[in-house]
C-alpha cells in the first residue's frame, strides 16, 4: 500500500487543528481508496476536539469557507481549486420519515468510536490521521474490506438512514463485495418508499457505472430492494451489465456512459419509461438521457445486416446504444460487427443527414406547403434504402416527382 501523500491545504488544515489541541482525520471513501491503492479525488475530513466556532476561524484563515453543511456541522474549504468537506463528528437521530427526517448534533469531543458508530458499513468506519498516518478501525474495517465483506457497523444507526440500503448495493458493485446475511435483513427492513428520487438516482448511477454491476443488482434483488424501489421490475440484466463495461468505460461522453447501461438494465423491463420515473431523469451533463434510452429500448433488435438496415435504425435511436446492448445479450465477446460497419458508415451515434433541404426544392420551383415535407420524406427514404445515394441523384428524384 502506497503511503498517503495529502495535498498542501489537507496538511495546513491539520497542522492548524494540532495546533488547537485537536486532531484531523481522513474518514470515509478517503481511507478506503487509499487501502485499496486507488487514487484519491474527494477528501472528506473530520476534526476531533475542536470547539465549531474555532474550526470555522481556521477554515477562514486556509480559505473560502461555504457554510451549506453547517446543520450538519458539515463544512467546504475552498483554495485553488480543491475543496474540502471538514466536519465534526456527530449523532445522527431519525426525526421522521425517509431520508430527510434525520436530525444531525456536531459534537467534537464525542470520541472516536461513538463518532464512527454513526457510520453505514464498517469499512467507511476506519480512520487516519492526516499528520501520523495512523489508522484508527474501531470497528473491524481493515479486515472486511481485505477480505470483501460489506458489514452494517451498528443496526440501530444503520436503519435510521434508509438511504444506506442502496449504498450498500452500489458498494457491493463497486467493490465485488458481499454482504453479511445481517446487511442483507437490515436492507430489507428499510423504509425505501419515501427516499427523494434525486438520492435514489446518485446511488443507482454509481451501481451502473460500476465494475460489477450483476454483483449489486443480486444484493437488490435478495434485500427486495428492487421490487420496492423499482415496481414492476422483472429484468435480470446483470450479465449483460456487466458484458458492456468494457465499452461503457471506452466512451468518452459521460451522458452516454450512463445511456448505454440504462439501455442494458432496461432492456427486458415491463415498464421502462416507469423505471426511469422513478429516477426523474431527463438530461445528463446536456445529453438528453431519456429520450436516447427509450428510443433504444424501443428499437433493440431491429434488423441490422445490412447498410441500408444501419441507416434505418440510426433514424429510430443510437445504433452505439441498440447494437452494444444487443451484442451484450448474446454471447460473443468484442465488438458488434454491425456497430463496427455503422461506425464506417458514420452512423454510431447519429442518423445520415438528409441529401436535400426546403430550400433545394424551392430552387427547383416547388410551391409553399405540406407537399414539401411529404416529399422530402420520399427523398430521404430513397436514400436511407439506397437507391439514392448522391444529391444529384436526389436531385433527379424530387423533380420527377414534381414533374409528376
Amino acid at each position: 500500500m502506497n503511503s498517503m501523500k495529502p495535498p498542501a491545504l489537507v496538511i495546513a488544515l491539520a497542522e492548524g487543528v494540532k495546533a488547537l489541541g485537536g486532531t484531523a482525520y481522513a474518514v470515509g471513501g478517503v481511507v478506503r481508496d487509499h487501502l485499496l491503492n486507488r487514487p484519491i479525488y474527494d477528501w472528506d475530513i473530520e476534526v476531533h476536539e475542536v470547539p465549531e466556532v474555532e474550526l470555522v476561524s481556521l477554515l477562514r484563515r486556509l480559505g473560502h469557507v461555504d457554510a451549506v453543511g453547517k446543520a450538519f456541522a458539515v463544512f467546504k474549504l475552498t483554495k485553488r481549486g480543491l475543496t474540502l468537506d471538514v466536519s465534526l463528528p456527530r449523532q445522527d437521530s431519525n426525526a421522521g420519515p425517509g431520508h430527510k427526517g434525520i436530525d444531525v448534533v456536531g459534537d467534537p469531543f464525542l470520541g472516536i468510536r461513538e463518532a464512527s458508530r454513526r457510520r453505514d458499513l464498517t469499512l467507511n468506519a476506519i480512520l487516519c490521521d492526516l499528520l501520523t498516518g495512523e489508522l484508527l478501525d474501531p470497528f473491524g474495517g481493515v479486515d472486511d474490506l481485505n477480505n470483501g465483506i460489506l458489514r452494517a457497523v451498528d443496526e440501530q444507526t444503520f436503519l435510521e438512514d434508509p438511504l444506506r440500503s442502496l449504498r450498500v448495493v452500489q458498494f457491493a458493485a463497486r467493490l465485488n463485495a458481499a454482504p453479511t446475511p445481517d446487511l442483507i435483513v437490515l436492507c430489507q427492513r428499510a423504509t425505501v418508499d419515501e427516499l427523494p428520487a434525486e438520492r435514489i438516482r446518485g446511488e443507482w448511477f454509481k451501481l451502473l457505472l460500476a465494475d460489477h454491476p450483476s454483483v449489486g443488482l443480486d444484493v437488490a434483488r435478495r434485500a427486495n430492494l428492487l421490487d420496492r424501489v423499482f415496481p414492476g421490475t422483472a429484468t435480470d440484466s446483470g450479465t449483460t451489465l456487466d458484458r458492456m463495461v468494457p465499452t461503457r468505460d471506452a466512451e468518452p461522453h459521460p451522458g452516454r456512459k450512463l445511456a448505454l447501461m440504462l439501455t442494458g438494465w432496461l432492456a427486458t423491463a415491463t415498464d421502462p419509461e416507469a423505471m426511469l420515473d422513478v429516477l426523474f431523469i431527463h438530461k445528463w451533463q446536456g445529453y438528453r438521457l431519456r429520450e436516447a434510452v427509450l428510443k433504444a429500448v424501443d428499437a433493440l433488435h431491429k434488423p441490422s445486416a445490412s447498410d441500408s438496415d444501419l441507416r434505418r435504425l440510426a433514424t429510430l435511436a443510437e445504433p452505439f446504444l441498440t447494437l452494444s446492448v444487443a451484442h451484450a445479450q448474446g454471447t460473443e465477446p468484442g465488438t458488434h460487427p454491425a456497430l463496427a460497419r455503422a461506425t464506417e458508415l458514420g452512423l454510431r451515434y447519429d442518423a445520415e443527414t438528409p441529401l436535400l433541404q426546403g430550400r433545394d426544392l424551392f430552387a427547383l420551383g416547388a410551391k409553399p406547403g405540406p407537399h414539401m415535407g411529404t416529399l422530402l420524406t420520399v427523398v430521404y427514404d430513397a436514400q436511407i434504402d439506397g437507391s439514392v445515394r448522391t444529391r444529384d441523384q436526389a436531385l433527379t428524384l424530387a423533380q420527377a416527382h414534381l414533374t409528376a
